[in-house]
């Protein structure tokens, strides 16, 4: 029903066209079976989503224009039958891989040259059907111009979809860092994997909308906001690829060692606020007025000015080289949605405060410790001073305890 509902607009502008161009070419021009004034009008004015309305009927009205015109061109020469059809339908595509690389254009042409042959000449001339696909394009793209849908219902729905999934993502990566709960850290990325298609569909509405707001009449009105639309899109897509990066750092981090809990809860912190940044940026599809838009996405840019201010490993109580390098990655996450609130890279990057001295220039190197093999012989090494000859390389968990000992911290189990 959802389907249904969002094509009816569109399925009335095809019933209008197709019939419309049939009709004028039958009334108007007087040819008999003006078929292929509403075969071109119907595809032209067709389903289509990833591509601008122009060109596909362009690509459609000349793709069937040229094909008729081939269609009737080589029946003359050649006659009626099935291997003039054959003849004609590959030189047909082979001229249309010449002239374009569309598929629709190939298709149309080839399609429509191989009917002319196979159907039964009508009386109204040996062109006249090629002056029929021309009065269904023309009747498409009138219709397109004085009778357009709202270009921006479609890329409204699934870019707030998007939004909310991924605020989503984000409330769950928090969660998961702050229980440090690997299985949940695990979902959180399968989740951000499936953002995908959302992104997929959300970017072919927005590149739909703007083909029809340069061919309508009133479109013109709405290009501002399907290009606000469109940086705002390029934005999210930047942090939700940044975001699957780090929940696939942050499980392993999880599962091979510890960090202090001052950083687990700055960084679950951080994660909420950006999380809820992200749901306020959503709330800009549904806002008409451009001054509530330009007011929403001010807003959301100040909540991600004060995170980006916090952003310094001393700052968030990291002290291993595992915090740290999720504290790095947060930082290019943090200026993608920057930029989706319509700064350029160069100013959103400046909101970001300077890196500090890294406490990693001065950590020993993982391969210079050794590991534990036993719980009850970690924890020894809290009682042997600078022992690490019973540790082995490969125990990541066992070198963050050192680090805790080497740190003064207290290690904690949970």
């Amino acid at each position: 029903m959802t389907r249904v509902r969002q094509g009816f607009f569109q399925s009335l502008q095809i019933v209008i066209s197709g019939i419309g161009a049939y009709a004028f070419a039958h009334s108007v021009l007087g040819h008999h079976e003006p078929i292929f004034a509403a075969t071109a009008a119907i595809v032209s004015l067709g389903y289509v989503r990833g591509a601008t309305h122009s060109r596909r009927m362009l690509e459609v009205t000349i793709g069937v224009t040229l094909g008729i015109f081939i269609g009737d061109l080589l029946m003359l020469l050649l006659g009626r039958g099935v291997w003039q059809a054959a003849v004609v339908l590959f030189l047909s595509i082979q001229i249309a891989r010449f002239l374009d690389n569309g598929i629709i254009f190939t298709i149309q042409m080839g399609l429509q040259s191989c009917l002319v042959v196979l159907m039964v000449p009508t009386s109204d001339g040996v062109f006249a059907r090629s002056v029929d696909a021309i009065v269904g394009g023309l009747f498409a793209f009138l219709l397109m111009f004085f009778f357009p849908k709202d270009p921006r219902a479609e890329p409204r729905t699934n870019l707030q979809k998007l939004s909310e999934s991924f605020a989503d993502v984000l409330r769950n990566s928090a969660e998961s860092i702050d229980r440090y709960d690997w299985d949940r850290a695990q979902s959180a990325l399968e989740q951000a994997r499936s953002l995908e298609p959302l992104y997929e569909a959300a970017k072919g509405d927005v590149i739909t909308a703007k083909g029809m707001a340069k061919l309508s009449m009133l479109g013109r009105r709405y290009r501002e906001e399907l290009d606000e639309y469109s940086n705002i899109l390029t934005g999210l897509d930047l942090a939700i690829r940044n975001t699957r990066v780090l929940n696939r750092r942050m499980a392993s981090t999880i599962n091979h060692v510890r960090i202090s809990q001052d950083a687990i809860e700055s960084i679950s912190d951080v994660l909420r606020q950006i999380s809820v940044a992200v749901a306020d940026l959503g709330e800009v599809f549904y806002l008409s007025d451009q001054k509530d838009r330009a007011a929403l996405r001010l807003r959301v840019r100040r909540k991600l000015s004060g995170v980006s201010s916090t952003l310094e490993p001393s700052l968030m109580g990291v002290k291993t080289l595992e915090a740290e390098s999720l504290v790095l990655m947060l930082r290019p996450l943090v200026t993608d949605l920057l930029e989706a609130t319509g700064l350029n890279h160069k100013d959103a990057s400046k909101l970001l405060i300077p890196l500090g001295e890294s406490m990693t220039e001065h950590a020993p190197r993982t391969n210079k410790i050794k590991r534990v093999e036993q719980t009850s012989r970690v924890v020894n090494t809290f009682n042997e001073e600078d022992n690490t000859e019973n540790l082995k390389p490969d125990d990541t968990r066992a070198l963050n305890i050192v680090l805790r000992k080497q740190e003064e911290d207290p290690f904690d189990d949970e």
